[in-house]
């Protein structure tokens, strides 16, 4: 492994500090609310030392959403590594997805206002490509499990960019219905008492579609999460933040 020097560790540790007092602005007021001002107040120092870090707001978002992704990416991996039928690992993927967004909620903010064409596009070539990285890998993981499905007999393909659309269809039931579950203040009007269980049964007709084994069944669906949620929770997490509990 790569040492650092003196001078790089102080960089990278002024660059944390920044990150941490930049990381409840955003989450209490979007972009708005982050202030290189209320940053450099608190570290004491002058305001081009921030921008020296950091060229602008924006790439400090890029930063803290870099560091979601790669906070994901580690519920991921420990999701996986649990003893269980393919389809059992890959709903532990998505239980992993709930737990990141109720337990490390200013991240999950930071990686949502990240994907604002008017953020990304203000932000460096080379942070871009971290995050690209990051979030490959997070799809890569996903897709591991569907190709032991594959392996296994649990699941026979009959495209041949099967795997993609699976792991680009799950993305999207999960990751758009939590977000919509953040932000839409509408989901009970239009009958979403528990929008939980609606991503998990969504998921569930998707993969039960596609005939994956075994094949749904609520009972033991239900123990299985209980136990997924009770597992890498009591891991512990991979940040400290404030935490949104929602019950299951």
């Amino acid at each position: 492994m790569n040492s650092l020097t003196p001078k790089q560790r102080e960089i990278r540790q002024r660059e944390l500090q920044i990150l941490d007092l930049a990381r409840p602005m955003l989450a209490a007021g979007g972009l708005a609310a982050l202030s290189m001002d209320a940053i450099a107040h608190e570290l004491r120092t002058a305001k081009g030392t921030i921008y020296n870090h950091f060229p602008n707001k924006e790439e400090i978002v890029l930063a803290l959403a870099v560091e979601a992704v790669d906070r994901r990416l580690d519920l991921f991996n420990r999701a996986v590594l649990m003893r269980g039928t393919s389809r059992q690992r890959i709903a532990a993927i998505g239980i992993a997805c709930e737990i990141f967004v109720d337990y490390l909620p200013d991240w999950f903010c930071a990686e949502q206002l990240i994907r604002h064409e008017s953020v990304w596009g203000k932000t460096s070539t080379r942070r871009q490509e971290i995050m690209r990285n990051c979030e490959g890998r997070c799809m890569h993981t996903v897709a591991g499990v569907v190709r032991d499905a594959v392996a296994s007999g649990d699941l026979v393909l009959h495209t041949p960019h099967g795997i993609e659309d699976i792991v680009f269809g799950l993305w999207s039931l999960v990751h758009g219905g939590l977000v919509l579950e953040d932000t839409s203040p509408s989901l009970a009007d239009i009958g979403i008492v528990d929008s939980r269980r609606a991503i998990r049964r969504n998921c569930n007709a998707l993969l039960d579609g596609l005939q994956w084994l075994p094949l749904y069944n609520p009972v033991d669906y239900d123990r299985w999460i209980e136990h997924v949620r009770t597992h890498l929770i009591s891991q512990g997490l991979p940040a400290k933040t404030s935490v949104r509990h929602k019950d299951s």
